[in-house]
């Protein structure tokens, strides 16, 4: 092992699979690098050189991919799920289902001004899942949990990125009928350092959470005791523009393994981008989440859902269009990316942000809004 690195800098993802899997306790996630990219630091003097973490360690050895069997339109009907959830809810219908099922669910919540990877057993829990955090989120410690739990007869639903869906599988295996995973189509990554400058800079005072889509779409808002201290719209807001451009991501996000049509999860989750809903055989009454069924499990799960769950199979090829970037391809390394990283060293944050281009476009874009609406008065 060199460095801070299991498998090499530019591949590793930070999913944690090597601090769950080391015997020695001698890696833990830390932030690395002029951008704090997530990665395992590791105590050497611990270390006893066993070979676990390379084994368990997706981008060392490499998951079997899934190709899905079924696709799907999908919306919950529930209207905390239509208000609340970033697309059509699935995610929180899924949870749902397995609590009242007695089983254990995992997923990212915004905590203490970081995304964690936290478990919820009462379905009142599952607000703190809902909404998507466009941010590196730690899952180190959640795997080894969740294998406990499997020998335990416990059923698990396990939600997050495909990277951490590998680095699952890697430590809890493929073979437990107890374990449902479901990978969401991921954009990519920042790391959390870049959200914590951006927040301090527009926050007076402490902030403890953030969201940026559910109950506030589209919107970069921070708060403090549950109380809302920052909103601006995702265009006027540095930290999200930088993100939907594919700016501000980790460097292993732009060679991503897993922004491909073959899945890592038995079910995968996202927004139904390029949907002609004129098509669809009901109305929606908000967000449509497109939902890949990869396994058999995962069919088994979709089938146990309520009546308030609308599914309706669509052709792969609907899931699949230019819209949906990232299920074909990872986000694009762009010549913003390098000139915001040459700034970022230099002046910070969302002075570098302020140098791309593509920030310079949505000032325009919000400037000429600004001035239609004014003549439309």
């Amino acid at each position: 092992m060199r460095g801070n690195f299991v498998c090499g800098e530019l591949t590793c993802t930070g999913c944690g699979a090597c601090i769950d899997a080391c015997p020695f306790h001698a890696l833990e996630m830390a932030e690395v690098g002029p951008c704090g990219e997530p990665a395992p630091n590791v105590d050497f003097a611990k270390c006893r050189e066993c070979g676990r973490c390379h084994a368990v360690c997706p981008a060392c050895t490499p998951i079997e991919l899934r190709t899905p069997l079924k696709t799907y339109a999908s919306w919950s009907s529930e209207p905390s799920d239509v208000t609340f959830s970033s697309s059509g809810g699935l995610a929180t219908a899924l949870a749902r289902s397995v609590i009242a099922d007695g089983g254990i669910v995992f997923g990212t919540a915004s905590i203490g001004g970081e995304a964690r990877c936290i478990t919820v057993e009462q379905e009142g829990g599952l607000e703190s899942l809902r909404g998507s955090k466009y941010v590196y989120s730690n899952s180190a410690g959640a795997y080894r949990s969740v294998k406990k739990l499997l020998a335990e007869g416990r059923k698990v639903l396990f939600v997050s990125a495909p990277c951490q869906i590998a680095a699952l599988r890697a430590i809890a295996g493929d073979s437990s009928e107890g374990l449902i995973s479901v990978d969401l189509i991921c954009h990519g990554a920042p790391p959390i350092a870049f959200l914590r400058e951006h927040l301090n800079s527009k926050v007076e005072g402490a902030w403890d959470a953030f969201s940026f889509r559910g109950e506030n779409d589209f919107r970069m808002c921070a708060y403090r005791d549950g109380e809302l201290v920052f909103d601006e719209p995702c265009f006027e807001d540095e930290y999200f523009s930088a993100f939907i451009t594919g700016v501000i991501h980790r460097d292993a996000c732009y060679e991503c393994p897993y922004a491909c049509n073959q899945r890592a999860g038995d079910i995968t989750l996202g927004d139904f981008w390029g949907l002609d809903m004129s098509t669809l055989g009901a109305m929606p009454p908000g967000k449509v989440s497109v939902v890949l069924c990869n396994t058999q499990k995962g069919a088994d799960v979709l089938a146990k859902l309520p009546s308030s769950v609308y599914l309706e199979e669509r052709e792969f090829s609907e899931a699949d269009n230019e819209e949906q970037t990232n299920l074909h391809e990872p986000s694009a390394r762009t010549g913003d990316r390098q000139r915001f990283i040459k700034a970022y060293e230099q002046v910070g944050f969302d002075s570098a942000v302020h140098k791309t281009w593509a920030w310079r476009r949505f000032r325009l874009r919000v400037l000429k809004h600004k001035v239609m609406g004014l003549v439309g008065r």
